[in-house]
């Protein structure tokens, strides 16, 4: 039993490691700006989230300030004076609606919104999106953190199991995988489709 919870614990801090190592990512590549995006990590065999805390950059992430909360979205483990994301509530929404899906990167790319503002099915011109993503459904807007937000991600999440990317009309990108790792490289693959279509456009 000693064991057992060593180990998760262990693992746990790999988790909080990874987040703040593609938090940084994120941020240096330009799929953030600012105080934006968040990530997330379900732990495996457990009703356990990680996720980003709110209100701060993804580039000042470190593993001791990502917050722990229950697959519902309820405040586990963090420190005192820290929120978890506000798009906590779609993050656990995916992960009870998608059984395979393990971790979640939610960006602010610039090239991925533009293009959610174009009123039609996103693009994939490039051989690599044309295999890896297949689709990314557009979701409709609404503001950050809202019930409203969090309904229509659930509702797109639903009704297009399969896909490994959404995108949030006028606000940036989900992106869905098996581990953060996974999930950080389709939304770095759907930014980049969306920048070659805008400069095939011109």
């Amino acid at each position: 039993m000693a064991k057992t919870m060593k180990y998760q614990k262990d693992k746990i801090g790999e988790y909080k490691k990874e987040i703040a190592q593609f938090s940084r990512l994120s941020y240096d590549r330009g799929l953030v700006a600012a105080r934006g995006g968040n990530l997330s990590i379900r732990v495996p065999g457990t009703e356990r989230v990680l996720v980003t805390p709110s209100g701060i950059s993804l580039r000042d992430i470190t593993p001791d300030i990502v917050i722990e909360v229950d697959i519902h979205g309820n405040l586990s483990k963090g420190k005192k004076n820290l929120k978890p994301s506000k798009e906590t509530p779609f993050h656990t929404s995916i992960y009870r609606i998608r059984s395979d899906v393990m971790a979640i990167a939610h960006v602010h790319p610039p090239f991925s919104t533009a293009l959610s503002l174009k009123d039609r099915p996103f693009p994939l011109l490039t051989a690599p999106g044309m295999v890896n993503l297949v689709k990314v459904p557009v979701v409709e807007f609404a503001l950050m953190g809202t019930k409203e937000l969090c309904d229509y991600v659930s509702a797109a999440a639903e009704q297009n199991r399969e896909v490994k990317a959404l995108l949030l009309k006028g606000h940036g990108i989900i992106a869905m995988g098996p581990d953060l790792a996974s999930a950080y490289y389709i939304a770095d693959l759907v930014e980049d489709n969306a920048k070659v279509a805008l400069l095939s456009s011109i």
